[in-house]
This record gives C-alpha cells, structure tokens and sequence, in this order.
C-alpha cells in the first residue's frame, strides 16, 4: 500500500467516491472553495485581511488555495503546523501559541531562518530576551505581536500598562520587529440569535480597543491587529480595530456550526465540505445498524453526535458505540439500510476528527479526483 492509501487506485475513476474503502475522511473541493471564496469576499467588502487559522485543516493544499483566493497568510497552533507551512511554501505564517521550551525555541529559529516574515505572539512568554536570542541564531529579524487578554481564561495580558510596556521593550530590542497586536477568546458562543453574540463580541473587544488607544498614544500603532474568528466574523470587522480575521472552520464546517447564525444578510454561507464516510458492517437488528466509524475514527470530546447527511434520511442518528463502531438509528423503526451501504456523517468537531487520519479524499460530486496528505498531525 502505498502512503495515499488503499484508495489511490481509484482517483479519477467515474463514480469512485461511492467504491472509498471505508472510513474514510472526505473533502468536497466545490464547498471548500466556495467556502473560502465567501470569506475572501467578505473581508474585501469590510475592508480586512484573512489569516485563515491552519490548524483547523493542517493541509498545505488548502493553505495554498486560500493564499491564491486573498488570505495574506496563516495562523498556526504548534511549532510543526508552522514548520509544514513554511517547507509547503505557505507565506504569512504566524504561530500564535507559545514555545516552552529550548529545544522548540531552536526549531524556531531554524523556522525563521527559513520563513518569510514569521510573525510570533507573546504575552512575557516567551520573554523577550528568548525571541531575541532567536532572532540572533537565525540571523533574521523575528516579528512579534503582544497577546491581549480579552476572555476564555487563557493566555494574554489583562493590563493595557503591562502591554504598553511590553511592546515598548520589543520595539527597542535588536532582531525583534514590533508588529502588532493578537487577541482571540475561544469558545464562543456558535448558536443562539445573532444579535446577541455581537453583543458578547462588542463587549469582549472593548478592553482591546483601549490597548490599542493606548499603544497609539505611545507612538506604538499596531501595524497587525489578529484574531476573530467564524462565528464571529461578521461582526469582529464593525469596530474597527482588527487589521485581520483567524477564521478557520469556515473552510471545512461541522456540527458544531450548523446551527450558527453567520451573517445578519446571509444565514449560512458556508457549506458543510467535510464528511466522514463510513460502511453498514451490521444489520442484524430491526430500527438500527453498526458501521465501521467509532471513536477512533470520529471525535466525541464535546459530546456532540455526527450528523447523517449523504445516505440515509438526515433524521437517523448517529452513535459512537465502540473504538471502531458506529450505530445509526431510525425512528420508526426500520432497516433501511443493508450491510455494505455506505453513508458520510458530518463530525462534530472538524479539527479533531481530520486528525485520526492521514489523507484527505478530495471529491466533486461523486468522483475521487485526488488525495491530500494531513500534515502535523503529531502536534508538537
């Protein structure tokens, strides 16, 4: 077998998405573009750049097609997703969690002296003299944003006076270039009326807003003001202050969002364009069947369920019942399925479930038209 999988045979064969040996991670090029090229066209309409966040996808392939439609570049989550970027030819990369450790701070100045313009973020860690002495070995200017604190109890600095200080020390410390600015609350709030997560956002930018005043009347403006993100990207544009958007599930989808407002003049512009495609092993019992698709092959961490959207009715659901089992239900009871049908199920999460495998199966409409690796899966 080779490293495309038992599937490669049948890339270009008429019909072939219906032959995928099963489960399998699936990717409707037509919805990924038209996914994309609605993000693209959004952020021109509202006067802001798009820095898709990579680690939603982890594939250069789609980092290629989204840099070709607009995005100045992409935002990465670890060391390797920036590292895959950047060997893909991937420009604009920004890797906007920390480094820990010295070992990872030699790989990123390894990463530097490669990259175009490698953009980290910091909020003391690492400090200041660490990304110089990066900046040092890779004999190439690092450019750094201060991460701002604006929710989700994560990282970032709270205290407009600590940011003001901290990017006056990065402004005046040879090899580091102050460029900005990085603020992004996770777990926002996907469904609910739209006017009330712009209410949520509204207020949770306002601490940003006085940073930023700040860091003006310092002589400090931000040349790149990062963050926002799909539910949010809407609205992360209005006041004003970020210069770009990390949207990153936008260009997959997933249950998760299906139910998300985006858009106070478009419901729903993006389309679902990942699926996982998995086959009936069982039907030995009346109202439901197993398939070959169970939590190694689906993410249940928030403890959403799939969602059956190609090969069975859409009201079927469907569980997780083992390591490599699924089981979709029917109300009333029936069997309409036979060992052997295969359907495709929407994850949950689309990120965690892209990373149980190691390919992606790029379809349009019912043809496997080719297979594209998932890269840094490994996640350090």
């Amino acid at each position: 077998m080779s490293g495309r999988g038992p599937n490669e045979a049948l890339i270009g064969v008429p019909g072939s998405r219906r032959a995928l040996a099963t489960p399998s991670l699936v990717l409707d090029v037509e919805a990924l573009d038209h996914n994309i090229a609605s993000l693209a066209a959004h952020a021109r309409l509202n006067h802001y750049e798009v820095r898709p966040n990579a680690k939603v996808h982890k594939s250069i392939d789609i980092a290629r097609r989204q840099v070709a439609a607009g995005a100045i570049g992409v935002a990465c989550a670890t060391l390797a997703e920036a590292e895959a970027m950047t060997l893909g030819g991937v420009p604009g990369v920004m890797l906007f969690a920390a480094v820990g450790s010295e070992k990872k701070l030699a790989r990123l100045a390894e990463l530097n002296a490669r990259a175009d313009a490698l953009v980290v973020v910091t909020d003391g860690n690492p400090t200041v003299e660490q990304f110089a002495a990066v900046a040092r070995r890779s004999g190439r200017p690092l450019h750094v944003l201060v991460d701002i604190y604006i929710g989700g109890h994560r990282t970032g600095l709270a205290d407009a006076s600590r940011a003001v200080d901290l990017a006056r020390a990065i402004s005046e410390t040879p090899g580091l270039e102050y460029a900005g600015v990085h603020a992004y609350v996770g777990g926002l709030k996907k469904s609910g009326p739209f006017e009330d997560r712009r209410a949520i956002v509204h207020g949770l930018v306002v601490p940003l807003v006085e940073v930023v005043e700040r860091l003006v009347a310092a002589g400090l403006p931000p040349r790149i003001v990062s963050g926002g993100g799909t539910a949010s990207h809407d609205i992360d544009h209005e006041l004003g202050v970020f210069t770009e958007n990390k949207s990153g599930s936008y260009a997959l989808m997933d249950v998760n969002y299906a139910a998300c407002v985006m858009r106070r003049d478009d419901a729903h512009p993006f389309l679902p364009a990942l699926t996982v495609r998995t086959t009936v092993t069982n039907a030995a019992q009346l109202g439901f069947v197993v398939t070959d698709a169970g939590y190694k092959e689906l993410d249940a961490v928030h403890g959403v369920a799939p969602a059956v959207i190609r090969g069975a009715d859409p009201s079927a659901t469907y569980s997780m019942v083992g390591d490599d089992m699924g089981r979709i239900d029917f109300e009333p009871p029936a069997r309409p399925l036979d060992v052997g049908d295969a359907v495709e199920v929407l994850p949950p999460h689309c990120y965690l479930t892209l990373t149980m495998y190691s390919q992606y199966h790029v379809v349009r409409g019912e043809d496997l038209i080719d297979i594209w690796p998932v890269y840094s899966r490994d996640n350090w």
